[in-house]
């Protein structure tokens, strides 16, 4: 390295900056260069010399909550956005980040191991397009701020940082708070965890902020003031700058399925990276423990914390009038002036916000983009995934890349050209069809290649094997604008896209968590249910659905079939595998049986019990022959007396247990609830 850079590192220091520096070249030179800055409190990730400790690039952070001086990412070993977005956050004030590539003009064409991941096959990675990486090329040049060393030109472009008069340093208060935004966190934890009413307190803060290290130094005075505390997030490593600065063995960390499923009890529940936890899960623990902080990131690759806003704030602030909302905007572990932070977030669209479209949803115009189109207009791409991110909380840096690179996705948006307003985007992955030996192997059990969900769903897991033969276009995301949602716009797009692939497709399909919301947004589009996951998700706590939609006449009939086949199969799911389903997610499931009646005998037993005093278990299999018969019925009942049938009879609850969970005074009002719902659906299929 340069002789000078030993400047330029000691005015980092002291301007407590970091900058990112690109170095070029073939990659054994790269290598090379950099192993003479290597420090041995650094970290390297991807391939390196034995006596730096490389550490692979891979989905798991073990390095996360660490900060490290200096920082090399080998991207000849696969430029993954997610770790760049995560591993910028572990640079400390006065490091730097090196980024080892192959020189510019060979960006274009360079086969980046991280393309192994947009497509099925690894030999199909040649398929990918280079729109990230020229993307990034334009941006890193474009920046002022990032040091170029060119091994190929033997160049190196590197401004030297601007002196300064007082250097940048941290001070601590009486409690270890930076400055008057943690002190105002710490202090209001205090007040959370004993305020006389229970409310929740929302903290929300870019990354570097302090609000981990804010709510630790509050965790350890209240264990000190003899307090409960328990902490969860998505992983105990995402909360280990909180866990370390509480400083006692005294925390209880337990995830949020753990205490869900098993209740503590606690003066205080902290929930930290938030955003990066389903909603419905943060909702279920909001009312079980009522006193909670949450602890979020706007924007980073934990989590969108807009959607964050967008969802669970807006709960909060309907069912607890009285919650509080605070958030951190200075840097502390890196000067306000830092460079790095925002360089990140323009390349992987950490801060992208769209913007409020005026409501003029008249005027909206579809259109299907290329990714080349995309990211020639930056500020198209900037609307379209920070529309993503306030649709989907698990969209990450490493979505971007999909959105640009894969072969396979087809982007359409929605809005009005002449107001440059967005209001809609989808994204459409291609899927199948899959050869005949490929699909023997999936069907089998030998084989469950990347991607291609929709007919591996069908093959591995419902064990259709003409499922293989079918194109389907799969909507990987859809998303409207906040502003100009319950206008159905949902539905229009929906029949957009239905019109244009009805010549070139066979199936429109999705696969998503199953909230009693969504399933009936997508039985209102007509589409049906063909797949219930049999687990839940771990990432949404829901188990998955898979619908489909017939845009040709021999797929409406492949598609019948495999709708009855799901229908006649989920009330044994719901006995065993499916038992704590809720009903009304089971609702929506339901379909009239294409052919189906009861016999004599079945008939009598219903009518014995609905309108004489027969045993409900006498009777109980030609009560689950009617609901079998009268499942599309069933649907249309009011949630409560639904629910009672398939409680019991498909998923065998006991009487005490629907005695208190429908709170009915005893058996005997149950029974009496179910005979009215026999009666009404007798009526309703004219077997009454």
């Amino acid at each position: 390295m340069p002789h000078q850079f030993a400047e330029h590192l000691a005015r980092l220091r002291t301007r407590g900056e970091r900058r990112l520096l690109l170095l070029t070249g073939a990659e054994p030179a790269c290598q090379q260069q950099a192993a003479t800055l290597w420090q041995a409190a650094g970290l390297w990730l991807g391939d390196g010399p034995e006596n730096v400790s490389a550490q692979p690039i891979r989905h798991t952070m073990p390095w996360l909550g660490q900060e490290y001086p200096l920082v090399i990412v080998n991207g000849f070993s696969g430029l993954s956005p997610d770790m760049l977005g995560a591993v910028g956050g572990t640079v400390c004030a006065g490091g730097l980040l090196i980024l080892l590539m192959p020189p510019l003009v060979d960006w274009s064409s360079f086969p980046d191991p991280d393309y192994r991941r947009y497509v099925s096959q690894s030999d199909e990675t040649a398929r990918c397009f280079p729109n990230f990486l020229q993307r990034l090329q334009r941006l890193l040049l474009a920046d002022p701020f990032v040091w170029h060393w060119d091994l190929t030109a033997q160049r190196c472009d590197a401004p030297l940082p601007a002196p300064i008069i007082d250097a940048w340093q941290l001070r601590q208060d009486a409690v270890g708070c930076y400055n008057a935004e943690q002190r105002q966190i710490y202090d209001a934890v205090l007040c959370c965890a004993g305020a006389e009413t229970a409310y929740p307190l929302v903290v929300m803060a870019d990354r570097g902020r302090g609000k981990s290290t804010a709510l630790g130094l509050a965790t350890r005075t209240l264990l000190a003031q003899g307090k409960q505390v328990v902490v969860t997030a998505p992983s105990r490593q995402s909360a280990r700058t909180l866990l370390q600065h509480a400083a006692s063995d005294e925390v209880l960390f337990l995830s949020p399925e753990a205490l869900l499923l098993q209740p503590v009890a606690t003066d205080l529940l902290l929930i930290d990276e938030a955003a990066a936890i389903p909603a419905d899960v943060l909702h279920q623990l909001q009312q079980r423990y009522q006193r909670v902080v949450y602890a979020t990131t706007i924007h980073g690759y934990e989590g969108s914390g807009h959607g964050f806003e967008l969802r669970m704030c807006r709960l909060l602030a309907s069912e607890w009038p009285q919650w509080q909302h605070l958030s951190l905007t200075a840097p502390l572990r890196w000067a306000a002036s830092d460079p790095l932070e925002p360089l990140l977030a323009r390349i992987l669209l950490l801060d992208a916000d769209p913007d409020v479209p005026p409501p003029r949803p008249q005027a909206l115009q579809a259109e299907c983009l290329t990714a080349a189109q995309l990211v020639q207009d930056e500020n198209l791409l900037r609307q379209l995934f920070g529309l993503l991110i306030l649709a989907h909380y698990q969209t990450a840096p490493t979505d971007l890349r999909l959105l640009l690179d894969s072969p396979d996705l087809d982007i359409w948006l929605w809005r009005d050209a002449e107001a440059g307003a967005l209001y809609g985007v989808a994204v459409l992955v291609r899927e199948g069809p899959i050869a005949s030996e490929l699909a023997e192997q999936i069907w089998a059990g030998r084989r469950r290649p990347r991607g291609q969900l929709l007919p591996q769903t069908l093959l591995a897991h419902c064990g259709y094997q003409s499922a293989a033969a079918y194109r389907y276009l799969r909507i990987m995301r859809i998303a409207v604008h906040p502003a100009c949602q319950q206008q159905g716009l949902g539905s229009h797009f929906i029949r957009d896209l239905t019109a244009h692939y009805r010549h070139s497709a066979d199936f429109l399909g999705c696969s998503f968590a199953a909230t009693p919301e969504i399933l009936q947004f997508w039985r209102k589009q007509g589409w049906q249910a063909v797949r219930l996951g049999l687990s839940k998700d771990i990432a949404t706590g829901n188990h998955a659905a898979v619908l489909l939609s017939a845009l040709q006449p021999e797929a409406e009939i492949r598609l019948t079939q495999w709708q009855q086949q799901f229908q006649q199969q989920l009330p044994v799911w719901l006995a065993h595998a499916l038992n704590e389903l809720p009903a009304a997610v089971i609702l929506p499931l339901l379909q009239p049986a294409e052919v189906a009646t009861l016999n004599p005998q079945e008939r009598a037993d219903l009518i014995a019990f609905s309108e004489h005093h027969r045993s409900a278990d006498h009777c109980w299999p030609a009560i689950l022959c009617l609901m079998q018969v009268a499942a599309g019925q069933l649907a249309t009942l009011p949630v409560a007396q639904s629910a009672l049938l398939i409680q019991r009879f498909w998923q065998g609850k006991s009487w005490e247990w629907l005695v208190q969970q429908h709170q009915l005074a005893g058996q005997k009002a149950v029974v009496q609830q179910l005979r009215n719902t026999i009666k009404k659906l007798l009526f309703l299929i004219g077997a009454g």
